[in-house]
């Protein structure tokens, strides 16, 4: 066997990426982060909203990074019913998320772990069924790298998956097509995120505005895959922003897929685990992946670590990962996907009928969970699919 440079080697430069580089060096791995693109950060795939609450618990908020605060949300049925919601400490933040990626990398290095970027892995080193480390391509040479772990944070494509044998198989009904435009130059509430709902305007997903300034939002929407054609994603967002908005300046624009499947059952195998969306862990219900990436990559550098520390890599170690993420990821996503599931089968009728329902509730009990107990069991034929995602 040739000499183990590393005991982890992650791949993917992306929040989860970067967390899992960061607390495995944390722990005294040596680890090293291989990122494909030239710059970590570029392209942006995301909306980039994310709560004070859930990124606070990870590294302080750095207003260098924050593009607006959000106070709280309102959704729109397809009437223009307009319920607002507000969580008690949930107040939120649009990160600008190429200034977030970086600093999360930067806390990687900070953590001692080496970060390389314009390294696109083309494969695995295995020998006799043994995982040993990657292949990388880099300025148009193939060279090896050998770690006793191998992390794949390579998002919702992960080619590190499938080459390791993990079953990563999504279906069209759990991928979305996402598609947003940073508009500029627009008049509208920005203190407050907006949720369109309706088959017309989204189908089978919904359409988001999420403040950078107050003349400043990306403007984006998710749509189920399956639910419609090749390039429908860019023209529905197209035809409300134009409608909405007329003709603003649009000074970025980034597409991508979303994944709204459950967690994989077993994001790992013998010196292997997968995070991120590369695991599916993002929410299946508003298809939300900044913060269980963060938990994700955190989680599968600690888990990483203490494998090598142990001498153990085996798939018998590894699978501790599902234990230590339960409580904020398998379990919370099974329940959301049942949601998802549900809501998935509302009418734009039903989400009218929805909304109405919802405007009897006082504005200061408009929790999301209310909103799903009391709003969606009005609608008799989803009862049952409701209760199952709370019991």
């Amino acid at each position: 066997m040739k000499k183990i440079e590393y005991d982890v080697i992650v791949v993917g430069g992306g929040p989860a990426g970067s967390m899992a580089a960061k607390s495995a060096a944390g722990k005294g791995a040596k680890t090293v982060l291989l990122e494909r693109d030239p710059n970590i950060g570029l392209p942006v795939r995301c909306g980039e909203g994310i709560s004070v609450r859930n990124v606070s618990r990870f590294v302080k908020v750095d207003p260098r990074w924050v593009t607006a605060e959000i106070d709280g949300m309102i959704m729109y049925s397809p009437d223009g019913t307009a319920i607002r919601v507000i969580e008690d400490n949930q107040m939120g933040v649009i990160l600008e998320r190429v200034l977030f990626d970086r600093y999360l990398a930067e806390q990687a290095a900070e953590a001692g772990a080496e970060t390389y970027t314009r390294c696109d892995v083309e494969g695995l080193i295995i020998n006799e069924g043994v995982i040993e480390g990657v292949y990388y391509r880099r300025y148009g040479e193939v060279h090896e790298l050998r770690a006793r772990v191998i992390i794949g944070a390579d998002g919702v494509e992960s080619r590190v998956g499938r080459w390791a044998g993990i079953k990563t198989q999504i279906l069209p009904r759990d991928l979305e097509s996402g598609y947003q435009k940073t508009l500029t130059n627009i008049d509208y509430d920005h203190l407050n995120c907006h949720f369109y709902f309706g088959n017309e305007v989204a189908p089978g997903g919904y359409l988001w505005i999420f403040p950078k300034g107050e003349r400043t939002a990306g403007v984006g929407l998710g749509v189920e895959v399956k639910r419609c054609s090749p390039g429908q994603a860019y023209q529905l967002l197209d035809d409300w922003i134009k409608y909405h908005f007329g003709n603003p300046a649009v000074i970025a624009e980034l597409a991508g897929g979303i994944p709204c499947a459950k967690p994989l059952k077993q994001p790992f195998a013998d010196g292997i685990l997968l995070a991120g969306d590369a695991a599916r862990h993002c929410n299946p219900l508003t298809g939300g992946g900044i913060y269980t990436a963060m938990v994700s990559g955190y989680f599968a550098g600690i888990t990483a670590a203490d494998a090598v520390a142990k001498g153990d890599v085996s798939v018998g170690y590894l699978k501790k990962f599902h234990r230590l993420i339960d409580k904020d990821i398998l379990t919370v996503h099974k329940r959301a996907y049942k949601l998802a599931s549900a809501v998935g089968k509302l009418t734009d009728e039903n989400f009218n009928d929805t909304a109405h329902a919802l405007q009897a509730i006082p504005p200061e009990e408009r929790t999301l969970k209310n909103i799903f107990l009391k709003g969606l069991v009005s609608q008799p034929k989803l009862v049952v699919d409701i209760l199952k995602a709370f019991v």
